[in-house]
């Protein structure tokens, strides 16, 4: 990773921490959120996938992922210089062992 990658991680990583400890309090059965992302193809490999109790209705579940869409979105545009696709936002239930 070439520094200027770091750079970019590093800012990206804050503003999803930020983007997740709100998300935490505001938004029903949100629970955490991840990111992956390949350098040699950034900004379009980058995918946010944000995840969600198992308990929470569905219906609920994807109301509140279509509201946090465009706060990753915000949060992002200045690192990546423009809009991230909604295609590169994915919503995933935390499956627990029972």
């Amino acid at each position: 990773m070439r520094k200027s990658d770091k750079k970019i991680e590093r800012e990206i990583i804050r503003e999803l921490t930020q983007v997740c400890e709100e998300a935490k309090l505001d938004h029903e059965g949100f629970i955490w959120l991840t990111h992956e992302v390949d350098y040699q193809r950034f900004p379009q490999s980058l995918m946010v996938t944000l995840v969600f109790n198992e308990q929470v209705d569905e219906v609920v579940m994807l109301s509140e992922f279509g509201q946090l869409i465009p706060i990753v979105q915000a949060a992002l545009e200045p690192i990546i210089g423009g809009m991230l696709p909604a295609k590169q936002i994915e919503a995933r239930r935390e499956h627990t062992l029972q």
